[in-house]
C-alpha cells in the first residue's frame, strides 16, 4: 500500500527530477526506486529526447515555483489568428443574487457589457449571422453567470425538444459556452443548454479536435421564451472550473449558437477559420473575472444501490466518491467500492467476423476529472480496461504551464486482457490487479509535450505489465502539426496453454508513432507511421494489433460556396483518398494494403453523404495465408428531414468481402440504420439496426444482426422514463449461436450532477441452456453539500 501512495504523490514530479532538477526521486524514496515502474523509467528515459523536451517545456513552471518573474502571456501558436475582442465580466454587488429562471431582467444585467460580435462559421464562413445573439457575464464569489439572448424573428421555428442529459445535439436550437480558464486553447470545458432547458457538458480537446460528453460538471441553467426569441442563463460555479492562480494565466471563452433551419447554421463569438487546427483555436479572452478568496472545497457523494435478481437474491452496495480541491491547481479524487455498473446499456456491436478488439466508450465518473489529460497520440490509456475497482485514489494538477494526473486503483478484475498480434487480437481472462496510471503534460507556445506511465501488477503472483514513454504535439509551421509518441513496454504476465495469465520471463517491446498533419482552407492531409513491436502490450491501454509497421496517408480537397453546388442544395464537396499499408515486422510481408478513393458532401437539412470505393483492398489473415483481394463499395448518409425525424443515418457496404472464419473472399453485405424519432412532444424513439451477411459458393453462410430499441418518455428536463430492448443473433451455416436478448426499464430523476435517483428493472436472456436473469434495482446518489443546503 505504501508504495502506491508514494507513487501517486511523486509521479507528477518524477520526470522533472529525473532530468536534472535538484533532488532525485531515487534519493528521496529508496522504496520507490525499487518499484518495477521506476526501474523501467530508469532504463527507458532517453535523455536526448525526454530531458531536452522537459528542459524546454518545464522551464517556465520551474522558474515560477522558485520565485522567478512570471512569464508574459503566451503569444498565439502557429496556425492561430490574431486576438479578437474580449467579453467583459462584471461583479455582482453586495446582496445581489441571480435567480436562475432564464430571464435577464435583474438590474445587474443592465450593468454587464453586451457582446454581439457573432459571425457565421457554418454553412458559410464569415457571413453575417442569420440571427442576432447577445452575451453578458456576471460573477460573484461562488460562480460565473453567463446570460445569452438568442434573438429569433421566427420563434415558431425554434426546435426545443426535451432530451436527456448530454443529448443536446445540432438538430436542436442551443447555445454553448466553451471556457478555458488556463488560456492555452489546448482544452476547454463546455456547457450546452438547449432551447428546452435540457443540459449537456463535457471537455473539448484541441489535439484531436473532439468533444467528449462523458465528463459531468456541477452547474445549472434555465431558459425563457419570449416574443423576440429565447434567453438562457448559465450558472458555472468556480468549484466546477479548473483555473490557476498563475498571473500569466488568461481566461478565455467562446460562445456558439446552433440554428437548425433549412440550413443548419452555427454562429460563434469569434471567427473560427476553416484552416484552424481546432474549434477552440481562436477563443478570445474573458476579462474582468476575479478569483474567489477561497478555492478549497470538499465534495462527498455517497450512493446506495439495492439489487434483487433471480440468481443471487438481494444485494446492497454502498459506495463513496469524494473530491477535494486542495488548491486552485490541485484536485484529489477518491472512491470506495464504486458502483461502476452501466446505467445505459452499451449499443451491441457486430463481432462474428472481426479479428480485432472492439472499443467501448467510458461512462464512469471517477475517470472524468480533466479527461483530456488521458488522451495521447495513441490509445496508451484505456480506462475501461480497469473493470471492477475496490477503491481508487487520484490526484490532478493543472496550472498555466504544467498539467498532470495520477491514479492508483485496486481492481477486482473480470473481463478480458487484450493479447495483440500481427493478424488478430487474442484474449485472456483478467485477474485482479493493482494499477498505477499517470499522465504528465507541459505546454509552451506551439509545443506540447507529455509523459505516459502505467503499471499493472496482477494478483496471485501472475506477473505485471508496465508501459512508459513521452509524446509530442508540435505546431512547427503555418497549417502544419506533428504528433509523436514513443512507448516502451515490459510484460511478465504471459498466457499459458489454457489462456490464463502466469508469471513468465519478461517480454519487452516498443511502439513509435509519428504523424504529420496539414490543414488549410481547402486542403486536409496527414501522413504517418505506427511501428509496434511484437512484444509490445499495454494492458492499461488499447492495442489490438502488434508486431506490425503501419504506413497511413490521407488527402482531401474542398470545393464550397459554388453556385452549382448551391443549386442542388450542397454546401461542400470533399474528394479524398486514403492510402494504407501494414507489414509484418518480422517477415516484412504485407498484412493489409489499401488505396481507397472517396467523396464526402454536406448540405441543407443537416445532410452529410459519403461514397467510398475499396477497389484495391488486400488482407492476409495469417502468416502462412494468401493475400486476399476484397472489392466493395461503401455509401452512407446522415439527414434531418423534419423535427419529428431529427436524425436519420444509414450506411451500406456491398461487394466481395473477407470471411475471416473461412479464410476466403465471398459476396457479402453490411448495413447500419439509426433513427431519432419524435412522434409526440414528450416521446423519443431511437431504433438501431446493424446487419452483416456473407453467402455464395459451397461454404456455410454467415449472418449476424444486432438491434436496439430505445424509447424515452420525458416528464420534464430532469425526469424521464427509459425503456431499452436489445437483440443479437449470429448464424454460420446450420450452426447458430443462441439469440441474446436484454431489456430494461428505468426511471431517473437528475437533480444535479451529484444527486441522481434511478429505479428500474432489467431482464437478460443469454439464450440456449444459460439461465435468464431478472433484476430490479434502486440507486440513489446524493451530494452531501446539496443535502445540507436543502437542495
Amino acid at each position: 500500500m505504501t508504495i502506491w501512495m508514494w507513487g501517486l504523490l511523486a509521479v507528477l514530479t518524477m520526470a522533472v527530477n529525473r532530468c536534472g532538477v535538484p533532488g532525485t526521486w531515487a534519493r528521496q524514496s529508496p522504496a520507490m526506486s525499487r518499484h518495477p515502474l521506476f526501474k523501467l523509467l530508469d532504463r527507458c528515459c532517453v535523455r536526448s529526447l525526454l530531458c531536452a523536451a522537459a528542459s524546454a517545456l518545464l522551464a517556465g513552471s520551474v522558474g515560477a515555483q522558485t520565485g522567478a518573474a512570471p512569464a508574459a502571456p503566451a503569444a498565439p501558436v502557429a496556425g492561430s489568428v490574431a486576438e479578437f475582442p474580449p467579453v467583459y465580466a462584471v461583479r455582482l454587488g453586495a446582496g445581489e443574487q441571480i435567480r436562475l429562471d432564464g430571464r435577464l431582467d435583474h438590474p445587474a444585467w443592465q450593468r454587464a457589457p453586451a457582446f454581439e460580435g457573432f459571425v457565421e462559421k457554418d454553412p458559410q464562413f464569415g457571413a453575417p449571422p442569420a440571427q442576432r445573439t447577445r452575451v453578458q457575464v456576471l460573477f460573484d464569489d461562488q460562480a460565473i453567470y453567463v446570460g445569452i439572448t438568442a434573438f429569433d424573428d421566427a420563434p415558431g421555428l425554434i426546435r426545443a425538444p426535451l432530451v436527456r442529459h448530454d443529448q443536446v445535439f445540432r438538430t436542436q436550437d442551443f447555445v454553448v459556452v466553451h471556457l478555458d480558464a488556463i488560456g492555452h486553447r489546448r482544452a476547454a470545458q463546455f456547457f450546452r443548454i438547449g432551447a428546452s432547458g435540457s443540459l449537456g457538458d463535457g471537455m473539448y480537446t484541441a489535439d484531436d479536435d473532439t468533444e467528449d460528453f462523458a465528463p459531468d460538471f456541477d452547474w445549472d441553467g434555465a431558459v425563457h421564451h419570449g416574443a423576440e426569441g429565447w434567453t438562457a442563463v448559465l450558472r458555472l460555479p468556480f468549484a466546477s472550473l479548473r483555473f490557476s492562480e498563475d498571473p500569466s494565466a488568461v481566461w478565455r471563452m467562446l460562445v456558439a449558437r446552433r440554428l437548425p433551419r433549412e440550413q443548419f447554421h452555427l454562429l460563434t463569438s469569434a471567427p473560427v477559420p476553416r484552416d484552424a487546427p481546432s474549434f477552440i483555436q481562436t477563443m478570445p479572452r474573458l476579462e474582468g473575472v476575479q478569483l474567489p478568496a477561497a478555492h478549497h472545497f470538499l465534495t462527498l457523494r455517497p450512493s446506495l444501490t439495492a439489487r434483487h435478481d433471480s440468481a443471487a437474491g438481494t444485494q446492497w452496495d454502498a459506495s463513496l466518491d469524494a473530491k477535494w480541491r486542495a488548491s486552485a491547481e490541485l484536485v484529489v479524487d477518491a472512491t470506495l467500492n464504486p458502483d461502476f455498473s452501466q446505467v445505459a446499456l452499451d449499443v451491441p456491436q457486430l463481432k462474428g467476423n472481426e479479428r480485432y478488439a472492439l472499443q467501448l466508450s467510458e461512462k464512469r465518473p471517477f475517470f472524468f476529472e480533466s479527461s483530456d489529460l488521458l488522451r495521447s497520440p495513441t490509445e496508451a490509456l484505456y480506462t475501461r480496461s480497469l473493470t471492477q475497482p475496490r477503491w481508487g485514489l487520484r490526484g490532478t494538477w493543472r496550472s498555466a504551464s504544467v498539467a498532470g494526473t495520477a491514479m492508483a486503483i485496486d481492481d477486482r478484475g473480470g473481463g478480458l486482457v487484450l493479447l495483440p498480434g500481427p493478424y488478430g487480437t487474442g484474449y485472456a481472462e483478467q485477474p485482479g490487479s493493482s494499477a498505477l496510471v499517470a499522465r504528465l503534460r507541459a505546454d509552451r507556445p506551439g509545443l506540447q509535450g507529455g509523459l505516459v506511465a502505467a503499471t499493472r501488477r496482477y494478483d496471485g503472483e501472475r506477473g505485471s505489465n508496465e508501459v512508459v514513454g513521452p509524446d509530442l504535439n508540435w505546431s512547427f509551421a503555418e497549417g502544419w502539426r506533428l504528433h509523436a509518441q514513443w512507448l516502451h513496454a515490459r510484460t511478465t504476465a504471459q498466457p499459458d496453454a489454457q489462456g490464463e495469465l502466469r508469471l513468465a520471463d519478461a517480454v519487452a517491446g516498443d511502439r513509435v508513432f509519428t504523424r504529420a498533419y496539414y490543414n488549410s482552407e481547402t486542403l486536409e492531409a496527414h501522413l504517418g507511421v505506427d511501428d509496434i513491436d511484437q512484444g509490445f502490450r499495454a494492458d492499461s491501454g488499447f492495442v489490438g494489433q502488434s508486431g506490425v509497421r503501419q504506413y497511413k496517408g490521407w488527402l482531401s480537397r474542398a470545393w464550397r460556396d459554388l453556385p452549382a453546388l448551391r443549386g442542388i442544395g450542397l454546401n461542400e464537396v470533399w474528394p479524398n483518398v486514403e492510402l494504407l499499408q501494414v507489414r509484418d515486422r518480422l517477415t516484412g510481408q504485407v498484412i493489409q494494403q489499401r488505396v481507397r478513393p472517396g467523396l464526402w458532401v454536406n448540405g441543407a437539412r443537416n445532410f452529410e453523404g459519403w461514397l467510398q470505393w475499396f477497389g484495391h483492398e488486400r488482407q492476409r489473415l495469417a502468416a502462412d495465408a494468401p493475400l486476399l483481394a476484397e472489392r466493395y463499395t461503401t455509401a452512407g448518409f446522415i439527414l434531418s428531414p423534419a423535427p419529428w425525424l431529427s436524425h436519420l443515418e444509414a450506411n451500406l457496404t456491398q461487394g466481395r468481402l473477407i470471411d475471416a472464419g473461412q479464410g476466403v473472399v465471398r459476396p457479402g453485405q453490411r448495413s447500419y440504420l439509426f433513427m431519432r424519432l419524435r412522434p409526440l412532444a414528450r416521446l423519443e424513439l431511437e431504433p438501431t439496426l446493424s446487419t452483416a451477411r456473407l453467402w455464395g459458393g459451397d461454404r456455410p453462410g454467415y449472418r449476424e444482426s444486432a438491434m436496439q430499441w430505445l424509447a424515452v418518455w420525458h416528464f420534464d428536463a430532469r425526469n424521464h422514463l427509459r425503456a431499452i430492448t436489445q437483440r443479437s443473433r449470429l448464424e454460420r451455416g446450420t450452426q447458430a449461436e443462441p439469440t441474446q436478448r436484454v431489456a430494461s426499464l428505468t426511471w431517473s430523476r437528475r437533480h444535479s450532477a451529484g444527486t441522481v435517483l434511478y429505479v428500474g428493472a432489467s431482464r437478460s436472456d443469454p439464450g440456449g441452456s444459460e439461465r435468464r436473469v431478472t433484476e430490479g434495482f434502486i440507486k440513489l446518489q446524493f451530494d452531501v453539500g446539496e443535502l445540507r443546503a436543502g437542495w
